[in-house]
C-alpha cells in the first residue's frame, strides 16, 4: 500500500517554480507518492523507494527509487533511477515534454537533466535516442552521444553509441 510522503521534497522540490522555468509562475503543490521515505534533517538528504510518482502541476517524475540533496533549503540535485525512470511535462504553450532513461540527474543550479543508459526525448517535432542525453531545460538545448568515440562510449555488445534522430516537419496549414 502506497503511502504520500511529502515532507521534505514540499519545500525542496520548489526549484520547479523558483529555479526552472518547467512550472508555472506561482506555486503549485507537490504530491509524492512512495512506498518507502528516508530524510537526514541535518544534511537534507531524503530517498524515496517504492514505484515513486512526484508530481507538480504538469510535471511528473515516476521512477523506482528517486534521492534528492538539498542545501539551505534549496534542492541541489535529484537523481531518478527506474527501468526504465519517466519525465512528463506539459509546457505553458501545451506543447508535451516526455523522456526516458534508466538513470536521471538533474542539477537545479544548471537547469541540466542528464540521462544515461537508454535514453530518450521526445519534443513536439522530434525525438532523440542516445546511451545519453543532456538537456538544459531552461534554454532548451539537447546534446546527445558521445563526442569523443572512446572505447568507453561503446555499449555493451561492444558496438559504438549511436544517436538517432527523428524530425517531424511542420504541415503546411495551406495544404489539405
Amino acid at each position: 500500500m502506497n503511502k504520500i510522503y511529502r515532507y521534505s521534497l514540499i519545500t525542496g522540490l520548489l526549484f520547479f517554480t523558483q529555479a526552472n522555468s518547467w512550472a508555472a509562475e506561482t506555486p503549485e503543490k507537490i504530491v509524492i507518492d512512495a512506498d518507502y521515505m528516508k530524510l537526514n534533517i541535518e544534511t537534507g538528504f531524503s530517498e524515496y523507494t517504492g514505484n515513486v510518482q512526484i508530481t507538480q502541476g504538469q510535471l511528473k517524475l515516476v521512477g523506482d527509487k528517486v534521492t534528492v540533496q538539498q542545501n539551505k533549503k534549496e534542492v541541489q540535485q535529484i537523481t531518478v533511477t527506474g527501468k526504465p525512470a519517466h519525465y512528463n511535462h506539459v509546457t505553458e504553450k501545451g506543447e508535451n515534454i516526455q523522456a526516458e532513461s534508466e538513470h536521471m540527474v538533474y542539477t537545479a543550479s544548471q537547469n541540466e537533466l542528464i540521462m544515461t543508459v537508454n535514453a530518450r526525448l521526445k519534443q513536439p517535432d522530434h525525438q532523440v535516442s542516445s546511451q545519453k542525453i543532456v538537456y538544459d531545460t531552461e534554454k532548451k538545448i539537447v546534446i546527445a552521444g558521445d563526442k569523443s568515440g572512446s572505447s568507453a562510449s561503446k555499449t555493451s555488445s561492444g558496438k559504438n553509441q549511436r544517436v538517432n534522430i527523428t524530425l517531424t516537419p511542420k504541415k503546411d496549414p495551406a495544404k489539405k
